[in-house]
């Protein structure tokens, strides 16, 4: 074990940002030593290649994991009228697609509802 060593997982968990440039600084002192600052940090080399790569990105902060586009996903206008009578008819979800369909020529599966 090498003296000294830093937990990085607890300080990504404080500041991401912060813990990458801690790897980064470390890098630069070292001759860019992969093996030495992954040992020092606790880390596997992959993420320390994936540090460099966020540095030549420029953005060394975490990026949203949520979908950029959700093609199955209700339109706003139907999403608006199930929720008009949801309040009204205070049905659940299966009555509710029956109700839909039946009255309002509306056809949403239940487990969207």
């Amino acid at each position: 074990m090498i003296p000294g060593k830093i937990d990085y997982k607890l300080l990504r968990s404080i500041d991401p940002v912060a813990a990458r440039t801690a790897v980064l600084e470390y890098l630069k002192t070292n001759e860019r030593n992969i093996s030495l600052a992954s040992r020092m940090f606790g880390i596997n080399r992959t993420v320390v290649y994936d540090i460099l790569k966020k540095e030549i990105e420029g953005d060394l902060s975490d990026k949203s994991k949520a979908p950029k586009y959700s093609p199955n996903k209700t339109s706003p206008e139907t999403e608006d009228k199930v929720i008009e009578v949801k309040n009204k008819t205070r049905m659940g979800a299966k009555r509710l697609s029956l109700y839909l369909k039946k009255y309002e020529n509306l056809v949403v599966p239940y487990g969207t509802s």
